[in-house]
């Protein structure tokens, strides 16, 4: 088993449209265990800590909204991906800052990319129907570029096991994380279940 614990933030854009409970029961009905969760104003050096934002991650950002701009004949208004990567951190940041959030630690198998499949693309208009941002959010790049603002799409999700790790550490202590026998635990992960013999 590859049991991984993730966080999870529901943004401000997700808390103030009601969507708390939504998210968390897609969540839980996909077997995923909650071990902390609380609400909170984050402060800034928290948010500034959390999106410590890499080369990498500044590039992909940027060819991603690059080529929707392309797909709509229109000129991208950003020169290259440092200006772009630096713009999004300062946009996020302001955003997350902008009201309370719910921040929560899920635990599970493969939780990590279970809870990214769920969440769904970035974009929310792109995202799928089924996933949280396809179904609750229609935020495009295109219009938060115009707006100058970050994009609206409900909720943050961990990408790899060493983002979890150092975001969970941002919002929650060890003594946070609480463990416990969890209902599904049997059925999920126990190999005797449902064995009837030869």
């Amino acid at each position: 088993m590859n049991m991984q614990k993730t966080l999870v933030l529901i943004k401000p854009d997700g808390v103030a449209r009601g969507h708390v409970g939504d998210i968390i029961s897609r969540f839980e009905r996909a077997g995923l265990k909650l071990v902390a969760i609380k609400m909170i104003l984050p402060k800034h050096e928290d948010v500034d800590r959390h999106y410590a934002l890499t080369d990498e991650w500044m590039q992909g950002v940027y060819n991603k909204a690059k080529s929707k701009y392309a797909e709509e004949g229109r000129e991208f208004p950003f020169p290259n991906w440092q200006s772009y990567g630096q713009d999004i951190k300062n946009g996020l940041v302001r955003f997350l800052k902008s009201g309370p959030i719910v921040a929560m630690v899920l635990e599970g198998e493969q939780a990590i990319p279970l809870v990214r499949k769920l969440v769904g693309a970035t974009e929310p208009a792109s995202a799928l129907p089924g996933t949280i941002r396809g179904d609750f959010s229609l935020d495009t790049y295109s219009l938060a570029n115009e707006q100058h603002r970050s994009i609206r799409n409900l909720i943050h999700a961990s990408g790899t096991p060493e983002e979890a790790k150092t975001e969970i550490g941002i919002w929650f202590t060890e003594e946070d994380l609480q463990s416990y026998e969890h209902v599904l635990d049997n059925a999920l992960y126990n190999p005797k279940a449902f064995f009837a013999g030869e």
